[in-house]
């Protein structure tokens, strides 16, 4: 059984590059020019977290640029880099942000956990997706590998730009869909295009099973949707709406959500722990999520256990609910409401530990912890600006893709997240 143990992050010189194992020393600088304008969020808002990144090229990095952004990244969460003058050019082929081969986007993610050298994707093995003029193409159809860097993907919808990095003539990224996912009744289609949306998973970046889940998630937008805002709605019976850019990629602090809670449940989640499913996401494959996005509803629509691939109990996770930034000390409820399977609930250190099985009542208490950071005030809606560089702290965010009229235009992402050398400690 995989339980989180206690880790530190030491950076070290050295990078391991996602491709060919090789290793780079970072070109040494005494002092970064890199610096940090905080986001400036509404009035009525409660978020406190996120910041642009001016004066550091991503394809001219230094040790003291990496040194600047890792502090500010464990302080800021949220970290937009601007001011890039190409979008991080494939011939810069000893960029440390970017791969040997090919100089495609695969954010230093071994450099922000030197432990981790395999590289590895942090959802696991990509399946064979297609095969083009002798060119594999592995991945999903709503989340293809690039050929030449598969530990970087394209998220979105639509079709590529002409000659992506081998990809085929046309080839067309299926994006996300509510009707696929959420409970019925949807968003008719007339609606949907006229701008009204939904968050489509509330979540943090890991395969909920065996693999570690990523420190630093990463995002370079390509293309991004053209229009008005859209209306994200929570069709939850509350009547709550948020208007957004469309294509964003709306964010939640973890230390808001355990902000918000009350004394007792903040005690209990203190020192709780959470036991996800066995190969989660396809034991999620068959059932419906909450209009919200943020948990399954309980049908008994789950595939059994025994229909799973093969899996052990070794490899199962089983998470603290809060996780302690190594940089700042600070914590942050971090939990994945749809993958959550079982409950191990406890009030204090020394306390009797409760065991909680049943799929209802363990939902009835993800939605009491998660449900109150889900309002407009506490969410970050990101409004991605072409050849702009997102990295965000995996470990004390959550995040959701919301959707876009179609006429809109593509949305294309290249996205990395590689999964870490340890799980996550209290």
């Amino acid at each position: 059984m995989v339980i989180a143990s206690a880790t530190t992050l030491e950076e070290a010189p050295e990078l391991h590059l996602i491709a060919g194992k090789s290793e780079f020393t970072l070109p040494h600088a005494e002092k970064s020019a890199g610096r940090v304008v905080l986001i400036e969020h509404s009035p009525d808002s409660n978020v406190d977290f996120g910041a642009y990144v001016y004066g550091i090229d991503l394809n001219k990095f230094t040790d003291a640029d990496f040194e600047f952004i890792s502090d500010a990244l464990h302080k800021h969460k949220l970290l937009v880099f601007k001011e890039q003058p190409q979008m991080l050019a494939p011939q810069r082929t000893s960029n440390p942000l970017t791969a040997k081969e090919n100089g495609l986007l695969t954010p230093n993610i071994e450099h922000f956990d030197p432990e981790e050298t395999t590289g590895g994707f942090a959802h696991g093995p990509d399946p064979l997706l297609t095969e083009h003029q002798g060119v594999k193409i592995y991945g999903l159809p709503k989340r293809p590998a690039i050929p030449v860097q598969p530990q970087v993907h394209i998220l979105g919808r639509g079709p590529l730009p002409e000659n992506h990095y081998q990809f085929p003539p046309d080839f067309e990224v299926q994006g996300i869909d509510h009707e696929d996912f959420h409970l019925p009744p949807h968003i008719p289609a007339e609606e949907r295009e006229a701008g009204a949306s939904r968050f489509y998973q509330w979540h943090f970046d890991a395969s909920l099973y065996d693999i570690p889940p990523p420190r630093v998630g990463c995002l370079l937008a390509v293309r991004t949707p053209k229009g008005p805002d859209v209306t994200v709605r929570w069709d939850d019976g509350t009547g709550t709406e948020m208007k957004i850019a469309p294509g964003a990629t709306a964010m939640v602090a973890g230390s808001r959500a355990l902000a918000l809670l009350d004394d007792e449940t903040r005690d209990i989640v203190m020192n709780s722990r959470i036991e996800y499913a066995p190969h989660a996401f396809l034991w999620m494959s068959t059932a419906h999520s909450t209009r919200l996005g943020h948990l399954l509803e309980t049908e008994g629509l789950e595939k059994p256990l025994d229909q799973l691939p093969p899996w052990s109990q070794e490899k199962v996770c089983v998470y603290p609910m809060v996780w302690t930034n190594p940089k700042t000390g600070e914590k942050s409820l971090q939990v994945h409401g749809q993958g959550a399977f079982k409950l191990y609930l406890k009030s204090s250190p020394n306390g009797e530990e409760k065991v909680v099985t049943d799929l209802k009542e363990v939902r009835a208490f993800m939605d009491k912890i998660m449900r109150p950071a889900l309002n407009p005030e506490n969410i970050y809606a990101h409004p991605h600006q072409e050849q702009d560089v997102i990295l965000w702290y995996n470990r004390s965010l959550w995040h959701s893709i919301t959707e876009f009229p179609k006429s809109y235009g593509p949305r294309v992402m290249h996205q990395c997240n590689v999964a870490a050398s340890d799980h996550p400690a209290q």
